[in-house]
Parts: structure tokens; sequence; C-alpha cells
């Protein structure tokens, strides 16, 4: 089985060094700021609608990232679309102590080229994170994304469902 896996990655290794190749997260990358002065592939965050608001917060003496799925709909819709808008989601530490944000592909089926967001939200404060619609439709194969705290092990996560079709 891994020699088999190893043969089909270094015939593709081979065929990409061979050809000219574009991976996901070149399209532009993922930006982190502020809602006044962020933006990402030139377009201020102020002018986006916010696609998906995550929250820090406490339910029952756990300590959540809030809610624990989400919904991301990119399928079109009517003639007017999303037209490669990118997506911007909003984080929210609504907490007292600092919180990390991880959201990546699940990394026992992620590529070498999968998004992966790590980053720190301090007590009270919000983060905006900017993200090309080619890189976010390229993560993963079964469409999932999983976001938790990586500063505490025992704070619950969640998971981004991206429908794309």
């Amino acid at each position: 089985m891994h020699r088999v896996l190893l043969s089909v990655l270094l015939s593709a290794v081979i065929i990409a060094v061979g050809s000219s190749v574009s991976f996901a997260l070149q399209s532009g990358g993922v930006e982190i700021g502020d809602l006044e002065t962020g933006s990402v592939v030139g377009q201020p965050f102020s002018k986006l609608d916010v696609d998906i608001e995550l929250n820090a917060i406490e339910i029952a003496g756990k300590k959540v990232w809030y809610p624990p799925t989400a919904i991301l709909n990119l399928v079109s819709s009517g003639t007017g679309g999303r037209g490669g808008r990118p997506v911007l989601v909003k984080v929210t530490n609504n907490m007292d102590k600092e919180h990390g944000f991880d959201l990546s592909a699940d990394s026992a089926f992620a590529g070498p080229t999968s998004m992966h967001i790590k980053i720190v939200v301090g007590p009270g404060e919000t983060k905006y994170i900017g993200i090309p619609i080619s890189d976010l439709t390229y993560v993963t194969s079964n469409n999932l994304l999983v976001y938790k705290c990586q500063l505490h092990a025992a704070h619950l996560g969640g998971q981004l469902l991206v429908m794309t079709k």
C-alpha cells in the first residue's frame, strides 16, 4: 500500500516538474486584519459582506468556538451569484483571556498546498480573515474545514462545511 502511494506521489512530482503547475493558495493568499484597514485581493474588508461569524464563548462551563457547525454556501444563486468575491470570516473572542483560532482541512487528508490559518485573538478582540475564493475551493476534497483553539486543547472547536455544488 505504502509503495503504491509513494509511486503515485513520485509520478505526480515528476509530472509537476516537467510542466507549469498552479497550486491553491497562490491566487492572493489569506489576509488577516481589522475591518477598517484589512483587504484581500485588492478588496477592502469594509466593502465585503461578512460570510461567517465565529465567537469564542463559554457555554455551561465549557469554552467553545461557536457555532459548532457553520455552513458557507458558495453555490451561485440567480444570475448575479458570488462573482468571485472573496470570503470574509469574522472571529471574535468574547472571553477575558486570549484564545487561538486554527482553521484548516483535516490534516489526515490535506494536501501540501492546503489552506491553514492560525491566529491568536486577544480578550474582547475581533479579527477578520479574508480568503480568496479560489484558495477556499481547493482546500479539501470533502469540503469540510475544522476550527479549534490551538492554545487550549480542552476547548471545543467546530467545523465549517463549504458548499460548492
